[in-house]
């Protein structure tokens, strides 16, 4: 099953509502799409603006008394390395 690039559809319409748009919101409209295309485009964008979102993750945690991943903490049904 090949793809007809003649008959490739290309989205024939592209614009922002402009009633909808604030500071966290703006709704964009494209249409339309081949079968399918839309959720790969979907999905595709969802990804950018999930990869630039700033935020803040922990990247290490020290324990006092723990000298290694591998210790048990007295009280503490996890491991370190599950914690």
């Amino acid at each position: 099953m090949g793809i007809k690039w003649r008959d490739f559809q290309t989205p024939k319409r592209l614009e922002c509502e402009e009633s909808s748009y604030s500071a966290t919101y703006g709704k964009f409209i494209a249409e339309p799409f081949e079968r399918g295309y839309g959720v790969t485009l979907g999905n595709s964008l969802r990804r950018v603006l999930l990869s630039s979102i700033e935020g803040s993750a922990v990247t290490s945690v020290k324990f006092d008394g723990i000298s290694h991943e591998f210790s048990t903490i007295d009280g503490v049904v996890e491991d370190v390395t599950d914690i």
